[in-house]
């Protein structure tokens, strides 16, 4: 056996959950393709003993200044179950073509951040920016400022969709990044907006480390593509467990760029959160009855369970976001 082999036949991971047994928290703004509502991150607040949601609103492209990821919004509950809008930004605020997955993070009492990722209009790729704010309910994306960016490593083509944890005074910052095939035209990457749609770069998970949570350094690629297989197109870290003293985690995959809308969730696990192994390599552990997407989970432990928050492709095509809750 291999280090990584004995590694995952020694770890007890977090149970999973049944994505068809979810409920509906925030629902699409039309009943087919192409609405979406997902893209979630979550904190519970324990100060106000509040759930705090944000969460992405997407439109069919033809929809102009309301189409693609048009639309964020962050929404606070009591139960976790029952959301009320707070927040929202539209991309036209920040000359966007879209917005996708950000990271709501609280770094201490009346601080918290939120870790945006966006097309930027200068050059047509993802970036990812930070915002400083009292409350969830009072970010101005006017103040934000640069966390990473496509320019900051030869050979990327985007950053998108982070997700931020804390550990021993570091944060750690896990990202999509696009990595352009070779050969590929960098035109035709960035013509749309939107280089993971064109089949011209995969998508792995990169790490960067922060003292402060606002300077990054990029350290290396966590959950690299496999050559071949379900997951060659994309492998993105959604969501991370600490659970029996390791941790579970939770991400994407997709075999091309026919499934770029449409991924399913695979596990890994790290002991470290610096060196991760792969366990779901001959295909995902979580889809819909249908073969859909599940997708961009998000995780909390609160009151005895793990919550589970993710995107999920209805039989009508939409997407919505729904909750799910495991007992530990």
């Amino acid at each position: 056996m291999t280090k990584i082999e004995v590694m995952t036949n020694q770890i007890k991971l977090a149970p999973l959950f049944n994505p068809e047994e979810g409920k509906a928290v925030v629902s699409p703004l039309g009943n087919e393709t192409g609405y979406w509502a997902g893209a979630p991150t979550v904190l519970f607040d324990e100060k106000d003993e509040t759930f705090y949601l944000y969460y992405r609103l997407r439109n069919p492209r033809g929809h102009g200044e309301n189409e693609r990821g048009f639309e964020v919004r962050i929404a606070s509950s009591k139960d976790g179950e029952n959301f009320t809008d707070v927040w929202s930004l539209h991309k036209k605020q920040l000359n966007s073509s879209s917005i996708e997955r950000s990271s709501l993070v609280k770094v201490k009492d009346d601080l918290y951040r939120l870790y945006i990722s966006y097309v930027d209009p200068a050059d047509n790729r993802w970036r990812i920016d930070v915002v400083e704010a009292e409350t969830p309910a009072s970010f101005d994306v006017e103040k934000r400022q640069k966390v990473l960016t496509a320019s900051d490593r030869e050979g990327v083509e985007g950053v998108k969709d982070p997700y931020i944890m804390k550990h021993e005074e570091m944060y750690y910052m896990y990202f999509v990044y696009a990595e352009g095939l070779k050969g590929a035209e960098e035109n035709g990457m960035h013509g749309t907006g939107d280089v993971h749609n064109t089949g011209l770069a995969v998508a792995p998970t990169g790490l960067a480390v922060s003292s402060d949570g606002l300077n990054f350094e990029w350290k290396h690629t966590v959950l690299p593509v496999s050559e071949a297989g379900w997951d060659q197109y994309q492998s993105r870290v959604t969501t991370i467990i600490p659970f029996e003293g390791t941790y579970t985690v939770l991400w994407d995959g997709s075999v091309g760029v026919e499934q770029n809308y449409e991924e399913k969730v695979a596990l890994a696990v790290t002991a470290d959160l610096k060196t991760f192994a792969k366990i779901n390599v001959e295909g995902p552990v979580l889809e819909t009855n249908l073969k859909k997407a599940v997708r961009y989970v998000d995780a909390i432990i609160h009151d005895g369970h793990i919550w589970y928050y993710y995107e999920y492709t209805r039989a009508d095509g939409a997407h919505e976001l729904r909750l799910c809750k495991v007992g530990l």
